[in-house]
């Protein structure tokens, strides 16, 4: 066999840990998918991996070609061990999508309770449940923890990983409105508003274009009523919320909005985004911020010879610190192919451009060596 190989010139692929290979299903039961891959033995679909992805797996057939991902290269059958997460992800967030614009429920199971909301997983997907979009609240929150609810999708943005629903739906008069507030909101508006809830993406910030800060509450681009002499007639009040992603918190990088914000705190926001077609409100903390690159960039030019420490190592290239608030990049296209970097290693660069605008300044190295190649 090894001779009949060798004359067809016939080379087994070589498959790695987390590459994305496509197959064809040769056989598709409840316990387990085996999946062609081009490797010495099928790969196999079983477990935890099809549990994961059960709704997806249920919807194959033989023949059917499938993009998986290798979880082991060989288990104890030599097989290679399949995953299809990331494909069912995807499908997860198209499905979403399109249940938003249907307006149709999804079954979601609390899992997490915070003082603006519930924490809800979704096949794998999490989102946010304001406690102002739930339908009944409860005395504690906590008391849905570990419940599916019922809910609609009234955000979906797989870009920024953000979730959320709501267990209500306006009317058209609440609708309307919500349009009409919205729209006496102005791009680059300021506001002092209430923290209402903080979330890994970010914080929601209840604003008033009464001009007075806003009291807690949760997310939404909402209307809030409130009871009149005439009870049949329910008087708008000015009250908004709106989300502050966690990139337009600061100029530097912020990791968790939680180290930072908690509920009930004042912050100063601006209107940055709206949506009236979906009530969308975006606001910015760091656009009311001096930017500190653009000052401390003003001590770099073209063709200046800089000395800076490596703060991270990525594939497309490392990242020099070459003072408080300003990084520059060597992009990979510029590394020697025989020059490796660590982080913490202090190098000699040369700024090659300074684009405040995008807030980047690209380095090349200054090599002392030749490389081995160099003739």
């Amino acid at each position: 066999m090894e001779a009949l190989l060798a004359s067809n010139d016939y080379k087994m692929p070589t498959l790695k840990r987390g590459q994305e290979v496509e197959g064809k299903v040769i056989s598709a039961t409840h316990t387990e998918i085996l999946v062609d891959v081009g490797g010495k033995s099928e790969g196999i679909i079983t477990g935890r991996e099809l549990s994961a992805s059960r709704d997806i797996a249920s919807k194959l057939a033989v023949g059917d070609l499938v993009n998986v991902n290798v979880v082991y290269q060989e288990n104890d059958a030599g097989q290679v061990v399949l995953s299809l997460r990331k494909l069912s992800g995807e499908k997860r967030w198209e499905d979403l999508a399109e249940k938003q614009k249907e307006g149709s429920e999804v079954e979601v199971l609390a899992q997490e309770a915070n003082r603006g909301g519930i924490i809800c997983e979704w096949f794998g997907l999490r989102g946010f449940l304001p406690a102002s979009q739930l339908s009944k609240t409860p005395s504690k929150l906590e008391d849905l923890v570990g419940k599916y609810l019922s809910v609609r999708i009234i955000e979906v943005d797989r870009a920024t990983n953000r979730l959320i629903f709501s267990q209500k739906m306006p009317g058209k008069k609440d609708l309307g409105d919500l349009i009409k507030l919205l729209a006496k909101v102005k791009i680059g508006e300021k506001f002092e508003g209430i923290v209402s809830a903080v979330l890994p993406f970010g914080i929601f910030v209840e604003i008033n274009l009464d001009g007075t800060k806003g009291t807690r509450g949760s997310k939404g681009a909402k209307v809030e009523t409130s009871d009149s002499s005439d009870s049949s007639v329910p008087s708008v009040t000015s009250k908004l919320e709106g989300l502050v992603h966690i990139s337009e918190i600061s100029w530097e990088k912020v990791d968790d909005p939680g180290k930072i914000f908690k509920v009930g705190d004042s912050v100063s926001v601006v209107v940055i985004a709206k949506d009236t077609t979906t009530g969308r409100l975006n606001l910015s903390i760091k656009q009311l911020l001096q930017d500190p690159f653009v000052e401390a960039s003003k001590n770099y030019s073209k063709e200046q010879k800089v000395r800076g420490k490596i703060s991270k190592v990525t594939p497309y290239g490392v990242f020099v610190n070459l003072s408080e608030g300003v990084e520059g990049l060597i992009h990979i296209s510029k590394i020697p192919p025989n020059v490796e970097y660590n982080s913490g290693q202090e190098i000699d660069c040369e700024i090659e451009a300074v684009d405040t605008a995008s807030r980047k300044i690209s380095l090349v190295p200054i090599v002392t060596e030749k490389p081995i190649l160099y003739r």
